[in-house]
């Protein structure tokens, strides 16, 4: 069981002082790498020094990072299967002998070597009897494509299985425009946030430009549209998977 922690009044550690990068390819178990600079805190010299990995849905990792005058990376800083999931996040915490923290940084993001936009993550979750789901909780309420973990290899079967990405893939395309256009009611010529920009712009590199009112004021117009775009999507599914541009879902 992870120490409790006393988080009364607690400095500030800055962002941009942490830097998390995650080792490992896509179908190894993944570790990360961390870059501190805790210089300017002014704290106890021997005050500890951790790294917590979290996720929404699962229990977070905790790692010792040394003392504040004695940084020490870990050998060990494996994810498990924190490493499976999108917008996984890291907390940074200095804390003293009586595990009061002192200082801290929350919901520290990875830094990416290479700078895709991914369209949907995607992260395996017990489901029940369901084979996929689409969650609004990624970063600024974006999309989630969750995939039940009772399939066996059921990345394998997402990604190259015919029947599944020929019905499934549509059926998530429609569900997103639709949650953007209809449930939300935006504004298609100015979206509020990156994620939906990014859909948007799929969609018109496959399709069609989004109409310019909203569902509200053109409900025909908005549905003609999000029917063209997924009548666009599954032809290119079926001519060709191996089209990387759709098949990493990145931009």
């Amino acid at each position: 069981m992870l120490r409790r922690f006393n988080y009364t009044g607690r400095k500030r550690i800055v962002k941009s002082n942490v830097k998390i990068s995650i080792i490992g390819e896509e179908d190894e178990e993944k570790s990360f790498r961390a870059i501190l600079d805790l210089d300017n805190l002014n704290l106890p010299r021997d005050s500890r020094v951790y790294i917590e990995t979290y996720h929404r849905m699962m229990q977070s990792q905790r790692y010792s990072f040394g003392t504040i005058n004695k940084l020490s990376h870990p050998d060990d800083t494996s994810l498990g299967v924190l490493g499976l999931t999108a917008n996984l996040r890291f907390r940074v915490f200095v804390v003293d002998e009586t595990g009061k923290i002192l200082a801290s940084a929350e919901r520290i993001g990875i830094e990416r070597e290479v700078k895709k936009t991914s369209l949907l993550p995607v992260e395996i979750t017990d489901l029940g009897d369901v084979l996929w789901n689409i969650e609004m909780v990624g970063e600024d309420g974006g999309p989630i494509l969750e995939l039940n973990e009772r399939i066996p290899a059921i990345k394998t079967v997402a990604a190259h299985d015919p029947r599944f990405i020929h019905s499934v893939y549509p059926a998530v395309v429609r569900e997103i425009l639709t949650h953007m256009a209809v449930h939300e009611n935006l504004d298609l010529q100015s979206p509020d946030v990156d994620w939906q920009s990014n859909w948007l712009r799929f969609s018109e590199r496959i399709s069609l430009s989004p109409p310019e009112r909203k569902y509200s004021e053109a409900k025909d117009d908005v549905i003609e549209w999000i029917n063209g775009v997924v009548q666009a999507f599954s032809r290119l599914r079926k001519k060709d998977w191996n089209d990387s541009r759709l098949n990493r879902w990145d931009l």
